[in-house]
């Protein structure tokens, strides 16, 4: 009964993250130069796809920056923030 129910538990994870990675991808896909998004879609990925520093919305038409994603934790950065970060670690020398 018990390794029925791990197995259980295990699948339903299993599941989660899978959706988790799809949806990460669908956003990764949003945050090209080519695609615009209307308002609607915009505001409801504002916190998906917004700036993990300064909280700016990159799926704004206003923004023309690169996107950047760190490889390990998945934060996104807009192109300020990041060119800030790698400024502070070269000058500390510091990892993620």
């Amino acid at each position: 009964m018990i390794i029925k129910f791990i197995c259980k538990m295990q699948y339903c994870v299993g599941i989660r993250m899978n959706e988790e990675e799809i949806k990460k991808e669908k956003i990764r896909n949003l945050l090209t130069p080519d695609v615009l998004v209307c308002r609607d879609c915009r505001e409801r990925y504002k916190e998906d796809v917004s700036c993990s520093v300064c909280g700016k919305n990159m799926l704004d038409p206003s923004y023309k920056g690169m996107v950047y994603e760190c490889p390990v934790c998945g934060k996104l950065y807009c192109e300020e923030c990041w060119n800030k970060m790698e400024e502070m670690k070269e000058g500390k020398k510091l990892f993620h």
